[in-house]
């Protein structure tokens, strides 16, 4: 019996993407998901630069783990040097001129072990089959080098504007949200050291020119929309 492919969705979805992300709740938050996306990638490279440092960021390798069409990667690409995957080929050829990507078995990723410095996936778990998580965080894993850096995006349940716009999304009906303990126990059975989860998207966009700031200090309280888990690969 052949195993779904967890993107095949997507593949319908990938012309009119943005509208069926839509919703009135969300508008009150942002104009749009770019908002969101920027949001995230401040925070892993905030998470990246805690963990390795800035002496050597220009010359990090990053996977961006689901990458849909390359807005993540568009985004970092300043900072360093990003490779998209995605299991959606319709997605991906949407990623703009430029953008390193690969078509995927999201289980078999087609990288070397080590191959890369960190590695990232933006509120893709949900879309994967709870029994296959640990599955695809193994592969993750595999993929980046001993002392490099997993992080792992979802929406927080905890947040109950977070949990109405998730149950009214076309994009993510059959999903189930993960709890951010979930998902740290996650990366605890997969070997990962110092390993913490940080609450994030506090600050609505037509604040976050004045109070964005404060954003990185309330990462320990669980009411933000969002919450990203990382690890530390431990060093053999």
């Amino acid at each position: 019996m052949t195993e779904p492919r967890i993107g095949e969705p997507f593949d319908g979805f990938a012309d009119d993407y943005a509208r069926r992300l839509d919703d009135p709740l969300r508008r009150q938050f942002a104009a749009d998901g770019d908002f969101f996306i920027r949001q995230k990638c401040h925070a892993l490279v905030r998470e990246i630069r805690h963990r390795l440092g800035r002496s050597r960021e220009s010359h990090l390798r990053l996977l961006d783990a689901g990458c849909g069409t390359g807005t993540a990667m568009r985004i970092l690409r300043p900072f360093s040097s990003v490779v998209g995957t995605d299991v959606s080929l319709p997605m991906l050829q949407r990623v703009k001129p430029g953008g390193r990507v690969a078509a995927t078995e999201p289980f078999a990723l087609p990288f070397a072990d080590h191959s890369f410095d960190v590695a990232f996936a933006f509120c893709v778990y949900h879309h994967i089959a709870p029994q296959q998580q640990a599955r695809h965080l193994g592969e993750l894993g595999r993929v980046v080098r001993p002392g490099g850096v997993v992080s792992i995006f979802e929406h927080n349940p905890l947040n109950p504007i977070t949990r109405r716009i998730f149950e009214r999304a076309e994009i993510d009906q059959g999903c189930q949200m993960i709890p951010a303990k979930q998902l740290h126990r996650m990366f605890t059975e997969a070997g990962f050291t110092d390993v913490r989860c940080t609450y994030m998207l506090f600050v609505p966009e037509s604040l976050a020119a004045w109070l964005g700031f404060i954003e990185p200090y309330l990462g320990w309280l669980p009411l933000g929309g969002q919450y990203f888990v990382s690890g530390t690969k431990t060093v053999a």
